[in-house]
């Protein structure tokens, strides 16, 4: 005798909800992988700011005063191809300007999120003197 044979059985369902869980998982795991590049991209290029604005006072400037990623780049401290605008990670912009104490120097990028925010102050907690976030803008101190 032969039965019509209607809907589903009991493995078949299971199979695709395990399929599908799977995917979803696997989506997860790999937005998470793009925002940790994104984040240690970021760090880079502030590790390679940071550095230019050493070069900077390292070459007789007495402060930060007048500090521009224009003029790091015309002076061969930072590589001619750095972009500053657009051009971080999250399509924001970088920045670099003298802080309130004209011995410090102010490294922003604009753009980011909260938790890129965080996850970059906590990279930095060790060598800049303080990072902020406001209105979706980091901000390093050093």
């Amino acid at each position: 005798m032969m039965r019509n044979k209607k809907g589903f059985t009991l493995i078949e369902l299971v199979m695709v909800i395990s399929i599908v869980a799977l995917l979803l998982m696997a989506i997860g795991l790999t937005t998470g992988v793009k925002e940790n590049a994104r984040v240690h991209a970021a760090a880079e290029s502030v590790k390679t700011l940071r550095t230019a604005a050493e070069s900077y006072i390292a070459a007789g400037n007495m402060t930060y005063v007048g500090i521009t990623i224009a003029g790091l780049q015309t002076a061969a401290y930072l590589p001619a191809t750095f972009t500053a605008t657009g051009s971080n990670p999250w399509g924001g912009d970088y920045s670099i300007a003298a802080d309130t104490d004209p011995n410090k120097v102010d490294i922003s990028l604009t753009s980011v999120s909260e938790t890129a925010a965080s996850r970059l102050s906590a990279l930095f907690a060790n060598s800049a003197s303080a990072t902020n976030y406001s209105s979706d803008t980091w901000t390093a101190i050093f």
